[in-house]
């Protein structure tokens, strides 16, 4: 008989305690935006997607559409970084790539357009939002590209666990970065509403400032808009990088991550929300009407 020699088996690396609860609850060691964001709009629908990991009865236009503009945007800027040079051709097939695969990855979950909207329809949007993008001023950002898509945690407070943030783009330009989210909106945004959406924004500025301290960078916050028209507008919003904003959003994120671990998923009814919930046909609020 063979014997086989094994090394130490070494323990998987100690959580911290308020990351092990996240673990615990949703299966992931920290919290993103997404699931902040999700559990104060409705905390059933948080429930029924990171909890339970309930089917999903449609998958909206608007979700794999904004998913698939980052893809081909993504694949712009990483190729300037490496000296290429894409046309509105190649962002077109990393976008219909990026289509294909999340419909893919939806499995029994069908596409649902919104009304006069068809594939074709969406592929002629993105043409021209492509090439509106190309002939603005972010498609030749200043300075030097210092991270595309990039996936960071960051320790807010001590007691809530690690919060996920994935930058789109941060620019080097002299000894300040950068940090520019892009947005695809149905109309242009207002400098009100760039400053009343930044909670997300001031989340991102916070991790790159971790990142880079003792570095003396100080971080510029900015939101890229490109607009679902007819004659899609390209907006670079900037955002204040308030630090009393920040630890108001930490606040804010401590009363979620509590309530979270208390187990209050209640559904939260509005006409906005619940007309394009992908669980409406599982949520109690709807149990008595007739799909």
């Amino acid at each position: 008989m063979n014997t086989v020699m094994e090394g130490p088996v070494r323990a998987p690396p100690r959580l911290r305690p308020p990351n092990q609860i996240a673990q615990n609850l949703t299966g992931r060691p920290y919290l993103s935006y997404t699931q902040i964001s999700l559990m104060r709009s409705c905390p059933r629908k948080f429930a029924f997607q990171y909890i339970e990991n309930a089917k999903k009865g449609f998958l909206p236009v608007s979700l794999i559409f904004g998913g698939a503009i980052h893809s081909a945007l993504e694949l712009y800027f990483r190729s300037r970084l490496e000296g290429e040079v894409v046309s509105a051709s190649g962002m077109m097939t990393a976008f219909s790539d990026a289509w294909q695969r999340q419909q893919t990855e939806a499995v029994d979950a069908p596409v649902r357009f919104n009304k006069g909207d068809d594939q074709n329809t969406i592929m002629d949007l993105a043409g021209r939002m492509i090439d509106a993008f190309l002939a603005s001023p972010l498609a030749e950002p200043k300075g030097t590209i210092y991270g595309i898509e990039e996936q960071i945690t960051v320790e807010l407070d001590p007691d809530l666990p690690d919060i996920l943030a994935k930058v789109d783009l941060v620019t080097e330009v002299g000894r300040f970065l950068h940090v520019i989210d892009f947005k695809t909106s149905k109309s242009r945004w207002t400098d009100q509403k760039a400053q009343e959406s930044a909670e997300q924004l001031l989340i991102y500025g916070t991790t790159m400032q971790s990142m880079s301290r003792g570095l003396d960078r100080p971080t510029k916050l900015h939101f890229a808009i490109i607009t679902k028209a007819k004659k899609p507008i390209v907006q670079l919003l900037p955002v204040a990088a308030d630090p009393d904003r920040i630890a108001g959003v930490t606040d804010s994120i401590r009363q979620v991550w509590q309530a979270m671990q208390a187990g209050n998923f209640y559904p939260n009814p509005s006409p906005q929300n619940c007309a394009t919930c992908q669980f409406r046909s599982r949520c109690p609020t709807f149990a008595a009407v007739k799909m």
